[in-house]
């Protein structure tokens, strides 16, 4: 495919913060994302999960929905999806086509040369247009204010996930600093859901969204009740009605409450304005609604993140590549598996704050299989194991590649043991399947 060798050249521009060039590229393609109704989602962590569970209840209330997602774990198409399926290739090499050719004129005209972020970006509003969403669910690539996505002028709805530290050289090295990057795609046409959050960062983003005079749906604690957690899953109350999730973690029962918040505003808009929806009793609406939400929550998957692979012995693969990620997966460890022993197979980028990953993660390794990913910002293997020899005194092996790491790991483990693969989602992709 000819669009493999633009990816190549396009990533040669690495990142730049900025809308200029977006932009000009979207001017050229007749600003498609101005003909979607768009939810905008910026966040530290649970943007995907956020979206996950929404994406899985509107399609269960038969919306067709696009998803624009990055970074991927599994192929480079899932960047682009509807309704759960991946953009054929041979689409996305016409698409990539139309792309390039409008991104040569841009550089000609105006001299500004798009990143490979911004040119997916525009990719994927061109794709949803042409294949008519009902909704377009848009990630956040870093930060907000200058993310590429935030060209979207109208959006029906913004998102505020869980916010923390994370990309500090370039949001910030406060939480109220990063806060107000995230909090930049708040627009004046649409309310913003924001996740439980530190007091610090709810201040920023109310004040923002007070400045746009747009209301701001706030999620807390007391809005739900956990029924019970398990290893596999969770079950919880909201709204007096009961939902089951299959993603294992208390942070994922708020993340699915952001999602039927937002579901919620969306069903209410969509009654408003749809005349066939109008004809059926709000009472029969309201209940097909609910179904649709408990439905979609209970079906939502979301691979990477505390993903069972195997369960004998247990083998999760998470996703945790920041301070909080990894906080979230060692209170996660702790609760459901005290007694238990903790192998982990481990790569890290060497951007990220992995000290401090390590911090919460080794007080409960018995053993730690390390490797460098397969990117040009991973950490080398054997960098990570002299840290984490720094940090606990566990055995620690270096192995040449994840695929390695885990065949290793796997070899030398009891079937009681719990397996943790973590650190980055980079290497995701590279992982073969675990028999």
């Amino acid at each position: 495919m000819n669009y493999i060798s633009l990816i190549e050249e396009l990533k040669k521009r690495g990142s730049i913060p900025g809308l200029d060039a977006i932009q000009g590229l979207l001017e050229e393609l007749g600003h498609p994302e101005d003909d979607l109704k768009i939810v905008h989602i910026a966040g530290t962590n649970g943007k995907g999960s956020v979206f996950a569970y929404l994406s899985s209840i509107l399609m269960a209330a038969g919306f067709k929905v696009g998803r624009y997602i990055s970074p991927t774990i599994s192929c480079y198409e899932e960047r682009f999806q509807i309704n759960g399926t991946y953009i054929a290739k041979d689409k996305l090499e016409r698409l990539y086509g139309v792309v390039e050719e409008a991104m040569r004129k841009e550089e000609a005209k105006i001299g500004l040369r798009p990143t490979l972020f911004e040119v997916e970006t525009a990719l994927s509003f061109l794709y949803f247009k042409e294949e008519k969403v009902d909704y377009a669910l848009v990630e956040v690539g870093m930060g907000g204010r200058l993310d590429a996505t935030n060209v979207i002028k109208h959006p029906e709805l913004t998102v505020i996930s869980s916010i923390s530290y994370d990309h500090k050289a370039i949001l910030g090295d406060t939480l109220e600093e990063i806060a107000c990057q995230k909090a930049g795609i708040i627009k004046e046409s649409a309310p913003v859901v924001l996740s439980e959050n530190p007091e610090e960062v709810c201040k920023v983003v109310k004040h923002e969204a007070a400045e746009k005079k747009v209301h701001c749906i706030e999620v807390k604690p007391q809005d739900y009740e956990i029924l019970a957690e398990t290893p596999y899953g969770s079950t919880f109350l909201w709204k007096e009605q009961r939902y089951e999730t299959k993603l294992p973690g208390n942070h994922q029962i708020s993340n699915a409450v952001t999602a039927l918040t937002a579901s919620e505003y969306l069903f209410e808009k969509d009654y408003e304005k749809n005349e066939a929806r109008k004809k059926i009793p709000k009472e029969l609406d309201t209940m097909n609604i609910k179904a649709a939400q408990q439905g979609g929550i209970i079906r939502t998957i979301w691979p990477g993140r505390l993903e069972v692979l195997k369960k004998e012995p247990l083998f999760y693969r998470d996703g945790a590549h920041n301070p909080d990620g990894a906080r979230k997966l060692a209170s996660f460890l702790q609760k459901h598996f005290t007694n238990k022993r903790i192998i982990y197979i481990m790569g890290v980028l060497k951007d990220k704050e992995y000290t401090k990953i390590l911090q919460y993660l080794m007080p409960m390794a018995k053993k730690v299989y390390v490797f460098r990913p397969n990117n040009e910002r991973g950490l080398s293997a054997e960098i990570l194991a002299n840290t984490i020899k720094e940090k606990a005194d566990v055995p620690v092996m270096i192995e040449p590649d994840v695929n390695a790491a885990v065949s290793k790991a796997l070899e030398a483990a009891q079937p009681e043991d719990i397996l943790v693969a973590c650190g980055s989602l980079s290497f995701m992709e590279e992982m073969e399947a675990i028999q």
